[in-house]
């Protein structure tokens, strides 16, 4: 729990050790573990958020070798979907574990990297029925990740008395033609809260996508306020920037922007109007250049990708993985540090050789399946990092 004043923490630790008693645990201090995230509290003005153990547990235990290699998450064509009937479909096991590494993946992304949003919001819309290609976009990010295993979020506030909500969204970006939302909290430094996921209904322009991404967001970004407030602090001002001035004047000023073009979608932007009317919220444009969120709604490679994840993530656009490792504390490594590559590959095939490969299972009668990779590997069998 957090609050402005640490007596207020000291008076509910109190109350709750009247109900719990011993089995009550207070942990105070600069670093903390809770639910697989470490917080690190130990630079003044900045808390750094990183799952390095868990990241490191994820690669090791895929049933492919990992090498890295991968200077994005995601290559142009993400989004690209083969029609059914040229698609090659993945076997029901490994499918299995497709959907069970996507869903670490989407825990991860929702705490400690943000970078792998996009990717990953696209990868659950494929966890029903994966082809090839989804596999091949799953291994990308993972070797991405491989490749950027001590990256931290960076938080840091430059007045929390205003609060930044960026939102965007690309327009018929999915097969089926719908767009994607992209959004962000911050308050000056890193994204505190951010999301990326598919629009739930199609839309007839760019300017009705950005006002349904808006939409998408406004949840959030009320909540955040109300939250932040109930803590003690006073929001002065709760803004949301976008890119779009047709969706800003309709988000604004409701009916009096409205028209027969856009009577279809007078609900959401009414609802945004309310709400900028009673001053829980603000609409102010920024230029398209420095909406850095953009990387939440479109995959982007070199320099553009590098200056929108330094914003994102609050890390040097010229990001260095094996420096952040040296400045890292020993406590928040894991154990086993030795890489995939140092133990070559001739000492772990792929689950599928395995399956596949006759001599193999004369020497190893047991049946392995990509089920049993999920439930926890290849019983029995010594896997090396």
């Amino acid at each position: 729990m957090s609050h402005k004043d640490p007596f207020e923490i000291t008076k509910f630790a109190s109350w709750l050790s009247g109900i719990y008693g011993q089995e009550l645990t207070v942990h105070r201090g600069k670093h903390h573990d809770y639910l697989g995230m470490d917080l690190d509290y130990s630079e003044t003005g900045k808390v750094k958020i990183s799952m390095i153990k868990y990241l490191h547990k994820l690669i090791k235990e895929f049933p492919e070798l990992i090498k890295g290699g991968a200077a994005t998450p995601a290559a142009d064509h993400l989004f690209h979907v083969r029609e059914e009937s040229e698609a090659k479909f993945l076997p029901e096991e490994q499918a299995l574990v497709f959907h069970h590494t996507v869903a670490q993946l989407l825990f991860l992304s929702a705490r400690a990297r943000r970078d792998i949003q996009l990717p990953v919001a696209f990868l659950t819309t494929r966890v029903k029925n994966p082809d090839e290609d989804d596999w091949g976009k799953l291994k990308r990010c993972l070797n991405y990740l491989k490749d950027t295993m001590h990256m931290k979020l960076t938080l840091e506030v430059d007045n929390l008395g205003t609060v930044h909500w960026l939102v965007d969204a690309s327009d018929n970006t999915h097969w089926d033609c719908k767009g994607h939302t992209g959004g962000a909290m911050t308050y000056g430094k890193g994204a505190t809260i951010s999301k990326s996921s598919k629009q739930k209904i199609n839309t007839k322009s760019s300017s009705e996508t950005e006002i349904v991404g808006a939409d998408d967001m406004l949840s959030s970004a009320l909540w955040s306020k109300y939250f932040i407030e109930d803590l003690g602090f006073t929001v002065e001002h709760n803004i949301l920037y976008q890119d779009n001035q047709a969706s800003i004047r309709l988000e604004t000023n409701g009916p009096a922007s409205s028209s027969k073009r856009t009577k279809h979608i007078q609900r959401k932007y009414f609802l945004i109007a309310d709400n900028v009317a009673r001053g829980d919220i603000e609409i102010r444009h920024k230029p398209t250049d420095k909406m850095w969120i953009d990387c939440h709604t479109k995959p982007k490679q070199g320099g553009p990708w590098r200056r929108d994840r330094a914003m994102l993530m609050n890390i040097p656009e010229e990001y260095d993985d094996e420096q952040e490792r040296l400045r890292t504390h020993p406590s928040l490594l894991p154990k086993d540090t030795t890489s995939h590559a140092q133990n070559g590959e001739a000492c772990r095939r792929s689950v599928l050789e395995e399956v596949q490969n006759p001599q193999e299972k004369k020497q190893n009668p047991r049946k392995v399946t990509w089920a049993s990779v999920v439930k926890g590997g290849l019983s029995g069998s010594p896997r090396k990092a």
